[in-house]
């Protein structure tokens, strides 16, 4: 009888001559998330191309150091892409079989299993018997797995993919089984499977010819996945749970990388590029980070990372997108603490997020509902905003320097984002309030702002902005993709407003800070820097070190975004700058000056050159909308620090409830 314990799992990750650093990426990947297991292709086109033979002598030893390498040898060259041209493929058993015996013999002490794969191409009414490839290739896996028993090793049949069972009967008829351990079967539902009926329907098929064969072979889900490449990330999750569910003895998940989205590299099919852990630009996906915190463990833990529900006690929900950041979660913890409930529609593609949401639903319950999609998702952003009794707009691609390797996607995000959220309230009866937060960005690097060194710190000459800040008079200037995409976006929202009357606010605004902020050099910087001192981490100081910025804690702005949702008929169409104001501003000289104090030991710094764009100085003049509202900041800059600066400490202690940023 079957083992009923959950299937061990291993990674697929297929590896080209000279991918050294990839190899080193893999390893250390697979080491975060706990994986032990993986499986990767042996071609015999690469073993005869230049330095192939190098190639494996390195790769084999390297991979076992750290796992258990199931080598996947390959039949014919195509099954790496590569053309036939190129080499030969053995046309013989005893080709193939000498193959196997060479990697045996060389290599054999780094792998206990071998994969024996794939099939020749497929006769159109699988007329497998009048098939001479099909006969030919029946030998060939017979011999090998012959042969590699008798070398001592374990032996893997490979997957045939939709006709598995059919492929399974085929070998035991031809006398193959008795030779092999296990035998692969792969499916890639939600991606490629046009009909799906379960692995548990899939492998009792298989299971079935086996048990009429009396073959005790072990089944093994060889190859599965899930590609993101519409950014469901959320069901990429879904998938790896369905497969790690299945009555099988082991799964190994394809992949640990995107493929790198380079000329050379793109697939025809788009979605082969997305079935990674990881994007191609390195960062994590959620599936990752979720392996990394906990194994499989934490990711059936996500389930509750579900579909919205319908509105509470019909009560409809405040849609947040972005709502598991930094931003949306305080707004949502502020709703729900008056019994509002809140729609978090948010990827969460940036890491600690998802421990955003966690906090939120531990501490509010069903008041919290999460839709883990991406605004452009266009379909899935309508339905939410259908039920939403006003919307927060904060989800976007947040950092310059991003924008700055991948322009398009900025744009995909923040503008396009935009626009879909603004298309989908268009089309409604009774559209809900926008409150849509934009960026001083949008302003540039404000050259025209002429300007002095006063000690630690620029100033403005001119002593009305000197006195003031800066007001929603100064001209636009969209510098970089990330000013251009967040521009874009601002500019939609007032003319949205303006032509369709749809009732939206814009705010610019300046630094933002407070608890669940988890800052990088490149967004959440004030909070960057704390956390760098507590972990007594350099600092880089790009510039001198003068350059001014107010700042504003995170529970002034909430105030001041809900303010804006309650006169949203006054203050419809129009944009307002939100910051800190002149009684809230800090150089980064003087603001690492208190930091020492408050830790009691001055950072570390380093500097560097100034970065494109660069504001040496942004203050924001907010006196429209304390006009319009009365609103202005409560929370003093060196107060809000501490407060700050002590939740960090408190979330380094407790490392496991440390919430990240978005």
């Amino acid at each position: 009888m079957r083992n009923t314990a959950r299937p061990k799992l291993g990674i697929l990750q297929w590896l080209r001559p000279g991918e050294v650093e990839r190899v080193e990426q893999l390893i250390r990947d697979l080491r975060a998330i706990g994986v032990q297991e993986l499986r990767t292709g042996i071609s015999w086109a690469d073993w005869h191309s230049k330095d192939g033979e190098n190639w494996y002598a390195w790769l084999l030893p390297r991979l076992a150091q750290e796992v258990n390498v199931l080598p996947c040898f390959h039949y014919t060259p195509a099954s790496l892409g590569i053309a036939p041209s190129e080499c030969s493929p053995p046309r013989n058993p005893k080709q193939y079989a000498d193959f196997l015996d060479v990697f045996i013999t060389r290599f054999g002490e780094h792998f206990e299993w071998i994969e024996l794969w794939n099939k020749p191409r497929s006769p159109a009414e699988w007329n497998v018997t009048l098939d001479p490839d099909w006969l030919i290739f029946c030998e060939m896996v017979g011999g090998a797995a012959h042969w590699a028993r008798q070398r001592g090793k374990k032996t893997v049949l490979g997957a045939s993919g939709p006709m598995d069972a059919q492929w399974v009967r085929l070998m035991c008829e031809r006398g193959v089984m008795q030779y092999i351990d296990a035998v692969g079967i792969h499916g890639f539902p939600g991606t490629f499977e046009f009909w799906w009926d379960g692995w548990n329907a899939k492998i009792a098929r298989v299971r079935n010819v086996l048990l009429q064969h009396r073959c005790k072979a072990e089944i093994w889900i060889t190859e599965t996945g899930y590609s993101t490449w519409r950014h469901d990330e959320r069901e990429q999750i879904v998938a790896f749970l369905n497969a790690i569910r299945a009555p099988a003895e082991r799964v190994y998940w394809y992949s640990a990388h995107d493929i790198e989205l380079t000329q050379n590299a793109l697939c025809a099919d788009k979605r082969e590029n997305y079935f990674g852990l990881r994007r191609s630009d390195g960062s994590e996906k959620l599936l990752f980070r979720l392996l990394a915190q906990g194994g499989v463990e934490a990711v059936e833990h996500s389930a509750w990372l579900g579909k919205s529900s319908n509105a509470r006690d019909g009560k409809r929900p405040v849609l947040i997108t972005g709502g598991c950041g930094f931003i949306g979660c305080n707004l949502a913890d502020a709703l729900c603490a008056k019994e509002q409930p809140v729609l978090l529609y948010d990827n969460l593609s940036r890491p600690g997020v998802e421990q955003n949401a966690e906090w939120l639903r531990e501490k509010h319950g069903e008041l919290v509902q999460i839709e883990v999609a991406d605004t452009r998702d266009s379909r899935t952003l309508s339905s939410c905003v259908q039920q939403a009794a006003a919307v927060f707009h904060f989800a976007a691609q947040v950092a310059v320097t991003t924008s700055l390797t991948d322009p398009l996607d900025d744009f995909e995000i923040n503008a396009r984002g935009a626009l879909n959220l603004l298309e989908a309230v268009r089309g409604l009866r009774n559209p809900p309030p926008i409150v849509f937060t934009s960026t001083n960005k949008v302003y540039g690097s404000l050259e025209d702002v002429d300007l002095r060194v006063a000690g630690n710190r620029y100033e403005p000459i001119d002593p009305g902005i000197r006195a003031c800040g800066i007001n929603e008079g100064q001209r636009l200037d969209f510098y970089s993709p990330y000013g251009c995409s967040k521009g874009a976006a601002d500019q939609y929202i007032v003319d949205y407003a303006r032509i369709f009357a749809l009732p939206a606010v814009v705010f610019r605004m300046s630094c933002i800070y407070g608890p669940h902020q988890f800052g990088t050099e490149d967004q959440g910087w004030l909070a960057h820097f704390v956390i760098n001192a507590i972990e007594r981490q350099p600092i880089t100081i790009y510039g001198d070190g003068k350059q001014v910025r107010d700042v504003l804690y995170v529970d002034d702005l909430i105030r001041a975004l809900l303010l804006a949702r309650k006169n949203i008929r006054t203050l419809s169409g129009q944009v307002f700058n939100i910051g800190g104001g002149v009684e809230n501003t800090t150089s980064l000289r003087e603001l690492l000056a208190l930091i020492g104090e408050l830790h009691e030991s001055r950072p570390e710094i380093k500097g560097a050159n100034w970065r494109p764009g660069d504001q040496r100085y942004y203050v924001t003049d907010f006196s429209k909308f304390h006009t319009a509202t009365g609103w202005s900041p409560r929370v003093q800059m060196r107060d809000g620090i501490e407060r700050l600066h002590t939740w960090l400490c408190q979330s380094r202690l407790a490392p496991e409830r440390m919430v990240a940023t978005g």
